[in-house]
């Protein structure tokens, strides 16, 4: 690979790559860049809650995205290696895992601790006798001293983390660490309607967690543990699944027309509606990860399929973002201040949810930029030198 190539890898189509997956994560990463731009610009913006405040307030719904991609295409590449050897490499699925995540994000961590670790350095050297910030710097020290809960992953069990937003990686990461014994023990060694009674155990196991830990207060341990969201991912087990063993050929589609119709017209009702609900609330914390699963799984199933779904997530426009979906989600906290700069004077100007939307694309474009020359810099190397394990390994099977 020549350095243009290496350069513009993040333009350039894949083999045997499913392109309407790039608009989903996509798509994704740019509800999560957005929603962490409002939360910031929100409180300089006045006015009651209306539509659009509603669903810019709901776009934490592309973390969701992630899980049910997550576990489509994590279970999907079990399966299929399954299928064709009869038997999961198990080692490998770990040595290749390690290389796509850990790299990129242990730097960002490493980066973030020195960068706190060098503001509450010059804070306290300013004798600051304000009790609100000296309260700040407290919290910020205590994460500081607690980073050993990132760098295990445990921040979707654990408090005190120092990465905003880790605890969503922790809980992918211990989807890793779960999923292949799981499959190698028990998924593949029964048949698809055992599985599909683990899922719905599943589901009710993470709905009743949910329930217990939301009331009869509203508890963001709910949204943040591992045991009361990981049937978002189930949900990306289960659309493989369908898929895999339902696909919609020209006879089904013949068949059952007007039932297809029907439900994505209700995924894409379930969708809008729950991004019309404060997810603040108890119910939205126990209610709301499965009606995303059950709507955003609908629409990943259709998109893979002739139609508008399909030509729109494949976009070509959106192949770039989806390349840089992890480091873009690692960086996008740094971002988010950088863009600040030049964002909060134009909005404090005119405080408006639409000069906000208008100045998300400067954020949007920040974010894209950062995450672009750290993807170069951390993460295509180690991606490089995964496919060449990948390639190594197919050749000796």
């Amino acid at each position: 690979m020549n350095f243009k190539e290496y350069f513009l890898s993040i333009f350039q189509k894949k083999e045997n790559e499913y392109e309407n997956l790039n608009g989903i994560r996509a798509i994704s990463i740019l509800f999560v860049v957005v929603f962490h731009g409002w939360v910031t610009a929100r409180t300089i913006i006045p006015g009651e809650t209306d539509s659009l405040r509603l669903f810019l307030g709901s776009l934490s719904s592309g973390v969701d995205f992630f899980f049910l991609l997550s576990g489509f295409l994590i279970y999907g590449g079990l399966f299929r290696e399954h299928e064709r050897k009869e038997k999961i490499e198990i080692k490998q699925f770990f040595i290749k895992r390690s290389l796509r995540i850990f790299p990129p994000f242990y730097f960002a961590l490493a980066i973030l601790f020195y960068s706190k670790y060098q503001q509450i350095s010059k804070l306290e050297s300013l004798n600051i006798t304000n009790s609100q910030i000296l309260a700040l710097i407290a919290d910020e020290k205590l994460r500081l001293e607690h980073v050993w809960v990132d760098i295990f992953y445990l921040s979707d069990f654990l408090p005190h983390a120092l990465y905003n937003g880790g605890w969503s990686l922790s809980i992918e990461e211990h989807f890793y660490l779960i999923l292949p014994f799981l499959c190698w023990i028990f998924l593949f060694r029964v048949n698809i309607k055992i599985r599909f009674l683990f899922y719905l155990i599943g589901f009710l196991t993470a709905f009743f967690v949910r329930l217990k830990l939301a009331f009869p207060v509203p508890n963001l341990d709910a949204a943040y543990h591992f045991h009361a969201r990981f049937d978002s991912i189930l949900a990306g087990m289960v659309v493989y699944e369908l898929f895999h063993h339902f696909p919609l050929t020209e006879e089904r589609i013949g068949k059952y027309r007007l039932s297809l119709r029907i439900t994505l017209i209700l995924g894409f009702l379930i969708v809008i509606g729950t991004h019309q609900i404060d997810p603040g609330t108890s119910w939205a914390l126990v209610l709301r990860p499965i009606f995303l699963s059950f709507g955003f799984g609908i629409l990943m199933y259709f998109s893979f399929y002739p139609g508008y779904l399909k030509t729109f997530f494949s976009f070509i426009i959106f192949r770039p973002f989806a390349r840089l979906g992890y480091t873009a989600y690692l960086w996008h906290i740094f971002a988010i201040p950088v863009a600040a700069k030049k964002i909060t004077p134009l909005i404090q100007g005119i405080p408006s949810v639409w000069m906000f939307l208008v100045c998300s694309i400067y954020l949007v474009l920040i974010t894209f930029l950062i995450s672009w020359f750290f993807f170069l810099l951390i993460e295509q190397p180690f991606l490089i030198l995964k496919d060449k394990l990948t390639e190594v390994q197919s050749k000796i099977s």
